[in-house]
């Protein structure tokens, strides 16, 4: 008796194409960090504002209330590539909170709770389709 089994799937060619995949996604998470940090910056991030903070934005003529968008710059620095999530050097800084000793920590940079599983499933779409014969 001769037992003969037959696949549908190509283990080697989905490791050739691994590299590119685990690429795509990696862009993919740039840009859905990039857009999770604005919406964060967008919905307010903690803690408030200091009175003399709103204060001292008024005096310069900026305005605005919410932390981490007194010009705009930040907000619109922040971008996913293919190098992953850019922005202006002391948006990290705000969100270590090391940017003064007097500056509290802001964490918000962070994924789009929108857009994570889309990308999840694009990311487990591309195996799928890269183990194929």
């Amino acid at each position: 008796m001769k037992l003969e089994i037959k696949t549908n799937f190509d283990f080697g060619k989905m490791a050739n194409k691994l590299p590119g995949i685990i690429e795509k996604t990696m862009q993919r998470y740039a840009r859905s960090s990039a857009t999770g940090s604005r919406e964060a910056i967008d919905s307010g991030v903690s803690p408030a504002l200091e009175e003399s903070t709103l204060k001292r934005r008024k005096r310069r003529g900026t305005g605005g209330s919410k932390p981490l968008y007194e010009t705009g710059t930040l907000y619109r620095s922040i971008k996913g590539s293919s190098e992953g999530l850019e922005m202006k050097g002391y948006g990290f800084l705000h969100h270590t909170g090391d940017l003064h000793p007097k500056t509290p920590q802001r964490k918000f940079i962070q994924i789009s709770q929108k857009q994570i599983m889309p990308t999840l499933d694009k990311f487990k779409k591309d195996l799928k389709d890269a183990r194929k014969k």
